[in-house]
């Protein structure tokens, strides 16, 4: 079946949201090979470009290696579908959420990562324990309410725990991070995996010991310390 494109759509994005997809698996944020998933938001069109799946195919794939440009769909900010021949991941409804309340976003990862899921199964928040952390993710790392997989309310919950924060943890579930680029979504996700691998360590080892935001530098050098 032909389908005609909507001339706003981007198909560098949409090989960039693919790539981003197959990196979910490169860089080890699915242990099975096809949960999670990511979006971009084009800041010049507001189109979203988010994982998803060609209609009339099997889903998921092998892993998300298979997946390509024609696999992403692509929304108006007002959740509008405009990709008729590809549906997308059941947690669009979170991406748009997270977009909806932070203008500073451009891309939305959601994981299934080793540490941070252990905080999922938990049930707990990930202290401010390092000055990096701050830097990079934001003060503590919030477990949001837990919310079934696709449901409306995951996006709320979701938006609640991230605050203005980069990273947030999905109850019994899984994780989320965000930045202005896929690189920097990215890059939070991996730093998010070390703070919650050192929590861990500092637990078993007896204590954590926690800092306030205010204290990590000078108060002359603390204005533009978070990106």
């Amino acid at each position: 079946m032909e389908f005609e494109m909507d001339k706003r759509i981007n198909r560098l994005l949409l090989e960039q949201c693919a790539q981003g997809t197959r990196w979910l698996l490169d860089k080890g944020f699915t242990p099975s090979g096809d949960s999670g998933d990511v979006s971009l938001r084009d800041p010049n069109t507001g189109l979203i470009y988010i994982s998803g799946f060609l209609k009339g195919l099997p889903f998921p794939y092998v892993d998300f290696h298979d997946f390509r440009a024609q696999d992403m769909a692509v929304f108006e900010p007002d959740g509008t579908k405009i990709s008729p021949w590809c549906d997308a991941t059941i947690e669009t409804p979170m991406h748009l959420a997270i977009y909806r309340a932070r203008p500073d976003v451009n891309c939305v990862v959601h994981s299934h990562p080793l540490w941070a899921s252990i905080f999922a199964i938990a049930g707990m928040d990930i202290p401010l324990s390092l000055a990096e952390q701050y830097i990079n993710l934001g003060a503590e790392i919030r477990t949001a309410r837990y919310a079934p997989a696709g449901d409306m309310l995951m996006g709320e919950y979701i938006v609640e725990a991230l605050g203005s924060n980069n990273a947030a943890i999905m109850a019994n579930h899984g994780a989320v991070t965000c930045g202005p680029t896929m690189e920097f979504a990215f890059r939070y996700s991996h730093f998010l995996e070390n703070i919650a691998q050192k929590t861990i360590f500092a637990k078993l080892l007896g204590q954590v010991n926690t800092i306030r935001p205010e204290d990590i530098l000078a108060e002359h050098l603390m204005e533009g310390t978070r990106p």
